[in-house]
Order: structure tokens, then sequence, then C-alpha cells
């Protein structure tokens, strides 16, 4: 199911279009080099090579290529497939997943296709940011990356070491509090993500945020099934009503593979303070005498 345009972060970004494709004309340019469709130069795309590819599942039902394979099948392919050479002259998909997918399809079916000059091949050294940047754009223009598929991505972006989160922020034109909201998806509620393109992002956030204070007394199907047609005005009543409602703990104890975490958030007696005071210094020392 395809989300409303509103619900998605991403395409809300205001109209980049035109920055993007003057972008995209100068890697082409600099890096790339147009070629024909043809069976042999299929043969040697790695289908299994995810460098650029955020799709959460890649068979053909998932890809729902059937429309496509008939639209490529009567009038050609008209979008451009994007190509990066590999070290051992074979291809990744940078973009063009479906298109290459439905045109592997047709061929194994014996059909011809028309693709003359509509891939573009990158040379191996082309830097990634300027692919990946490409890869989701184009993505993004002609079949929607869900909310989830958009917070795989995002995920596999913060883990890369070299690259900060305000480096994703500025390629994507968002801002932290979008980012975080789209990362974090993927690790909602079974219940959430199942109608998370339906709820939008924003809902879905505040739906777990809800799970998650009422989990003791209600299941996740429960609250997503009384909730779930709410608005977001509504929802933050709902959720500011239940924090009002919860007592948070004032001294947590937190058992930890490296020790112990005690954190009081209630003004203490000075007495009590020089008691802790004296724990922590014998603990540092090693010396529990203080337990007899």
């Amino acid at each position: 199911m395809v989300g409303k345009l509103g619900n998605n972060p991403l395409l809300n970004r205001g109209n980049k279009k035109k920055e993007f494709e003057i972008k995209k004309e100068k890697v082409v340019k600099q890096y790339g080099r147009l070629v024909h469709m043809q069976v042999k130069l299929l043969e040697d795309i790695d289908f299994s090579d995810v460098t650029f590819i955020n799709r959460l599942s890649l068979d053909s039902g998932s890809l729902e290529l059937e429309e496509l394979k008939e639209s490529i099948s009567k009038v050609g392919l008209l979008n451009i497939i994007y190509l990066q050479e590999r070290d051992d002259s074979t291809y990744r998909i940078v973009s063009g997943l479906r298109r290459s997918s439905a045109i592997k399809e047709l061929y194994e079916d014996g059909r011809d296709v028309k693709g003359k000059d509509r891939v573009v091949i990158f040379d191996k050294n082309t830097p990634y940011e300027l692919l990946d940047s490409i890869s989701v754009d184009e993505n993004i223009q002609r079949k929607n990356l869900s909310i989830i598929e958009q917070s795989f991505k995002f995920n596999r972006e913060a883990a890369k070491k070299h690259k900060k989160i305000e480096d994703i922020l500025t390629e994507y034109n968002i801002s932290k509090k979008t980012f975080y909201r789209i990362k974090n998806a993927i690790n909602y509620p079974e219940e959430i993500r199942d109608i998370i393109e339906e709820l939008g992002a924003d809902k879905a956030e505040l739906l777990n945020k809800i799970i998650v204070i009422s989990k003791d007394s209600f299941t996740a199907k429960e609250i997503v099934d009384r909730y779930k047609d709410f608005n977001r005005e509504e929802l933050r009543e709902v959720l500011k009503e239940l924090q009002k409602n919860t007592k948070s703990p004032k001294v947590v104890l937190k058992y930890t593979s490296k020790g112990l975490n005690l954190s009081v958030k209630k003004k203490l007696p000075g007495e009590v303070n020089e008691y802790f005071e004296k724990l922590r210094d014998l603990i540092e020392e090693g010396d529990y005498s203080f337990i007899k």
C-alpha cells in the first residue's frame, strides 16, 4: 500500500527536483556512460548486491512487477537504469531494481525490450555519496520507498562509522526530529509497522509512545485498534493524559553487565548524601564491610 503524500516526511522536503536533476547530470557527465539495455548486460548484473538497494524484500511479488512489465513491453524502457561497474567487471544496481527485475523476467519469457540509450554505467571510482544520493532520490521519484524502508536505510546510514548524523540531515534536507522519527520506525511493534503507511510517521510515533506507557495494562493490538483512527492532536491529548497519570519512580536501580546504576530523582537530606558518599568511597576501595 502506498502511503499518502503527507504521511511520508521524505516526500515533503520542498521542490528539490530541479536541483537534484542538475546535480545528477553533472555526476553522469563526470563518471558515467550511456549504453543500450541488452541481454548480456543484464546477465552481468549482480542482483544480490544490495549496496544501494533500500528494499526490505526483493521477491517479485513485493516489487509488484506485473504492471511494470506490461508497460515496458508496450512502450519500452522510459526511465534510465543506473548501474556501477565493480572490480570484477560485473555491475551493481544504483537505481532501477524494479525496472531491471521486470526486464529480466521479460527476457526470460522470450519477449524483446526497447531500451536504447536507457542505461547509465558509472565507473568503479565514482564516490559512494554521489551514487547513494542518486539512488535515494530516484527511488522517491519513481517508486516511493515505504517509511519502513526509509527507516532501514537511515539505520544503515547511521551505522557507518565515518558518517555523522548531521551529514544525513543535510543529504536529505530533513530535521533531526524527522530523522529519528523515521529511523526508529523499524523497531515499532508489528501492529504499528503493518499499517504505518496509512498512519504516517507522526501518528506512528505517537501510538508507539502510548504503547510504551500502557504496555502493562493493554496489548499493542488493543492500543492500536483503539487509537489508530485518532488524528494527531487527539493522540497527543491521550499521550499527555497518560504521562500525567503515570508516576515515574524517583529511585531507580538498574543492573548492567558492567555493574549497578543508582538514580535518585529527589532532593535528599544532607546526612543521606554524606552516607552515599561514604559508600562510594568504600566501594571504590573494594571495602564491603558496611554490609555487616
